[in-house]
């Protein structure tokens, strides 16, 4: 599935026919799924909580291999986990036992390398962790544990992020903050990404394209234009007509 902008963009990321069971007895939760992300976007995934968004997720960084059908990365079949691709889910999935710096670090220690003390300061200080860098994920805010998250990324050279309900653990303030840093960050770091959620304003002002998972179905139903690169037009008559016509959507799914 492709959008008019997306037609002469470069495709990092292609799923392709894709379907998934859990189990004979649940049926599938994916039924022919066709969805491209093009290199430097972020892809919004839109659905209603347990819709098969998060198990999607998990197809597309090779956690779960698919019944019939193929995710395709950097031009070629996915047959397992790819460290070009980081998946953070909603527990940020930092070790309790570690502080940031070492959680950052992380991949370079599975990797057996050595890390470079001054790029090491500079990616903390861009975070905003630089402070924070000897404490513990326990003494950290929602915030502070996903930049964190952010940093193991970009030292697992990451070139996709695949990232679950970023912001639902965060109050309205501080959701606004991260997600202007999120979109500077994956421009900064020139990473493509995919984000499931479920709120209609997060999916447009994070995604330059959206997509709508009918649980019904088991597939994506609608494709649309994210405002991601254009923030100056949130709040404008084209957002909220957008707006207006995503929830329509999801409100006839769900009756």
């Amino acid at each position: 599935m492709k959008s008019k902008k997306m037609c002469n963009k470069e495709i990092i990321l292609e799923v392709k026919d894709l379907s998934f069971g859990y189990s004979a007895s649940q049926g599938q939760v994916l039924r022919n799924v066709n969805v491209s992300v093009a290199r430097g976007d972020c892809l919004s995934i839109l659905g209603e909580s347990g819709s098969g968004k998060t198990t999607l997720l998990k197809m597309m960084c090779g956690l779960l291999k698919a019944d019939s059908g193929n995710v395709i990365f950097e031009g070629k079949v996915l047959n397992g986990p790819d460290e070009r691709i980081s998946i953070m889910f909603q527990n940020y999935g930092l070790l309790p036992w570690k502080t940031v710096r070492q959680n950052v670090l992380l991949p370079l220690q599975i990797r057996g390398e050595k890390p470079d003390p001054e790029k090491v300061a500079e990616l903390l200080r861009y975070l905003g962790l630089e402070e924070h860098a000897d404490k513990y994920p326990g003494a950290l805010s929602g915030g502070q544990k996903q930049r964190c998250a952010l940093g193991r990324a970009v030292m697992s050279r990451s070139q996709l992020i695949l990232m679950d309900e970023p912001f639902s653990a965060l109050d309205i303030r501080n959701r606004g903050k991260l997600q202007a840093f999120i979109r500077q960050f994956l421009k900064d770091m020139d990473m493509s990404c995919v984000m499931v959620t479920h709120s209609v304003e997060e999916a447009l002002t994070m995604g330059d394209e959206v997509v709508i998972f009918d649980a019904g179905e088991g597939r994506i139903t609608q494709t649309f234009e994210g405002m991601r690169g254009r923030e100056e037009e949130i709040g404008s008559d084209l957002y909220y007509h957008q707006l207006r016509s995503i929830q329509d959507i999801l409100n006839r799914e769900m009756s």
